[in-house]
């Protein structure tokens, strides 16, 4: 028991960084963006991110670049170029409590996609709950602002990321997560590669390696504290605490770039928190 109750609160510790990682992800997404488009954001992101990746590659051998599965390592590639130039745009014309509102609404699309490419069932008081969920987006995202568009690319690329984690729970038994990592990076960065090298223009020297660098790295250290929480406790158990992530987006929106939410993004909060719980609740019930 005192074994089980150590494990839990380590893995509260690793979902907690992972929160942090992702609120200063979107805060450095926001100031490299006043230094260099947003596609150039996105390709420095996603090239230091494979790079940074390519010593855990090389400790584990060349063994651990051979696969058998390139076709799908491309798609994703792909979704994660457009996911990220989505992505970075989106925040940086709208506040960072907007991005963290709509990255919410992953899990959701996860959960209309799983049907159709998992085979996975859904009951009716989920679906009832998605919807609502959309209803508190669409107070969150506030129509008649002039940001509705920017929002509404961060809903889009808020589905990628859904689809992208529908696919890598079809691929994650076939190939390892180091794999999976490095290669939607690499994939995704030579995508990128094409319009940097197109537009013949470089960011200000300054600008150059530190801040991508350190989004590359905190990329990957993203993903690695969700995964270090998950091997010690079910997600259902950490769903309370991903809601932590707003007021500390709040508090990095208003150090960094003076920025406060409306009431609309509370209302909306409001509405997508308990009905995005109740749906990792209710799956994690019924799957007893």
């Amino acid at each position: 028991m005192q074994k089980s109750y150590s494990n839990y609160l380590k893995a509260i510790l690793w979902f907690v960084m992972f929160l942090a990682t992702g609120c200063i992800n979107n805060t450095l997404l926001k100031y490299i963006g006043n230094l260099m488009p947003p596609w150039q954001v996105a390709f420095y992101r996603c090239f230091f991110s494979a790079v940074t990746l390519l010593p855990f590659m090389f400790y584990h051998g060349l063994a651990s670049f051979k696969t058998r599965h390139i076709g799908l390592h491309i798609v994703r590639g792909i979704l994660f170029f457009v996911s990220m130039n989505l992505w970075s745009y989106g925040v940086q014309q709208t506040p960072i409590a907007t991005a963290t509102i709509v990255s919410f609404t992953t899990p959701l699309f996860v959960l209309f996609l799983a049907p159709f490419l998992l085979k996975e069932r859904v009951t009716w008081p989920m679906w009832v709950a998605t919807l609502l969920s959309f209803g508190g987006i669409f107070l969150a995202l506030q129509p008649s602002s002039s940001a509705f568009v920017s929002s509404l690319l961060l809903l889009s690329a808020s589905a990628l990321f859904g689809l992208l984690d529908v696919l890598n729970k079809k691929q994650i038994n076939q190939e390892s997560m180091l794999r999976m990592l490095f290669y939607s990076s690499f994939f995704a960065a030579i995508l990128f590669a094409l319009p940097v090298a197109y537009s013949l223009t470089l960011p200000r020297m300054h600008a150059l390696w530190w801040p991508p660098l350190c989004l590359g790295i905190g990329n990957n250290l993203h993903l690695y504290c969700l995964l270090k929480a998950f091997t010690l406790t079910s997600a259902s158990s950490l769903a309370p605490f991903r809601y932590l992530e707003l007021p500390l987006s709040v508090l990095l929106g208003y150090l960094f770039f003076q920025e406060l939410p409306s009431n609309d993004i509370y209302l909306g909060a409001a509405v997508i928190v308990p009905c995005t719980l109740f749906i990792v609740y209710y799956q994690q019930s019924t799957s007893k």
